[in-house]
């Protein structure tokens, strides 16, 4: 980016807000964060881009909850002939998050009219994987919208293809959109080698995510060669495998509409700037989804402690979903009072059935699983309180939606 893409960031105008200093944790890309600053100032810094020759693509506002019902979240994407810009307004922080980067593809912000008979019932599917995770929604025209992809093991990528075979109504599956929640190889290793070797018998129209630029960032507890080569391979694979697919940079904000569902994105590395960072959980998104049969789901993937509790804050009861994915593989960093929002009635798992039970002696509380283990985990098992359904990753398991 441009000296000039740092002065349309000043443009922001604020009495009373704090900058951070400009700065860039991506590709391409500068960022601006300013505390302290007001809806109004958010509006007028967007219509500000538009009276600099920027056309905006999209626009959205986002529940900050019935707490506090008179906020509401923004967000704005806009673009020029060479740069594309994103802002997020945090109700609830009373923070501006700006992003100027070059030109990226914008989701569609307008949902899709079902034209056609269902040829299948929509259903989610939490696949079989002994490390990490894979989500796979099939859409009722028998398409599908995959959320991360698991580790780079030989039997978990042909298990992903059987599933999208088996249950394709005809000819070659269909991948409408594949989404990347963060860059730590148990959720994008699988995605490489799929790629490329059933590129021929698998479409894939639209990918989307954002990942941290290792020459640019340190992760404390990151290996930072080993995470740029395993970046790299990943995006070599869609390059080569899918030169013509849209790949989308993943935004806090951004809505994806497809038939049956609305997809949005409540979390991202857009959040994070400019904050050390220890892990690569650190920047994980969270993305919640909205069925066309009033149904909810909220999958976290490995959002952590903060990340927890900004989205609790930052949200509040709109967050309450019928259907949970548990943070982390129910590992250290869930939330309990994200948890008491969200109450779901189905919780997905994804960690293995004998590390969900505890069976090595002292697991459930050093790694919170298992009877007891840690609060926010605790009170997803409590029946007492609630009567859920739990389902682990040690078998595969779909449920219509």
């Amino acid at each position: 980016m441009s000296e000039n893409d740092a002065i349309q960031m000043v443009a922001y105008k604020t009495i009373a807000g704090q900058s951070y200093p400009i700065g860039s944790i991506g590709k391409s890309d500068m960022r601006l964060r300013i505390a302290n600053t007001t809806e109004d100032e958010c509006r007028e810094y967007a219509a500000t881009l538009e009276e600099m020759g920027y056309r905006k693509c999209a626009a959205r506002e986002i529940s900050a909850g019935s707490e506090y019902g008179y906020n509401t979240n923004l967000y704005y994407a806009y673009e020029n002939e060479k740069s594309s810009v994103s802002v997020f307004w945090d109700a609830f922080m009373r923070t501006v998050f700006i992003t100027v980067e070059k030109k990226t593809a914008v989701p569609a912000v307008k949902a899709v009219e079902t034209m056609q008979p269902a040829v299948v019932a929509p259903n989610f599917t939490q696949m079989e994987l002994h490390d990490g995770m894979c989500y796979i929604l099939q859409l009722a025209n028998g398409e599908y919208i995959l959320v991360d992809g698991g580790a780079q093991k030989e039997e978990a990528v042909e298990r992903l293809y059987a599933i999208l075979k088996e249950k394709a109504p005809t000819g070659k599956p269909k991948i409408a959109l594949w989404i990347f929640t963060h860059s730590d190889d148990d959720h994008i290793g699988l995605a490489t080698e799929f790629l490329s070797k059933y590129k021929d018998k698998v479409e894939v129209a639209a990918f989307s995510y954002q990942f941290i630029n290792c020459d640019k960032v340190q992760v404390a507890m990151g290996d930072m060669p080993r995470m740029k080569a395993e970046i790299q391979a990943f995006e070599t694979a869609i390059a080569g495998s899918y030169p013509n697919a849209v790949v989308y940079t993943l935004h806090t904000g951004q809505g994806y509409y497809y038939e049956g569902v609305e997809i949005e994105i409540l979390y991202s590395l857009d959040d994070t700037f400019p904050f050390p960072y220890v892990s690569f959980n650190d920047v994980s998104a969270a993305i919640r989804m909205k069925f066309a049969s009033g149904k909810t789901l909220l999958l976290l993937a490995d959002c952590i402690t903060g990340v927890c509790r900004d989205l609790a804050d930052r949200y509040g009861d709109y967050l309450k979903s019928d259907i949970m994915q548990v943070s982390h593989h129910g590992l250290i960093g869930g939330n309990k009072r994200l948890y008491q929002i969200v109450d779901p009635e189905i919780c997905f798992w994804p960690t293995s059935e004998r590390r969900f039970l505890g069976l090595k002696p002292g697991q459930r509380y050093q790694w919170c699983l298992g009877e007891g283990g840690c609060d926010y985990n605790a009170y997803l098992r409590d029946e007492s309180i609630r009567q859920r359904k739990h389902y682990t990753n040690s078998t595969t398991t779909t449920i219509e939606v």
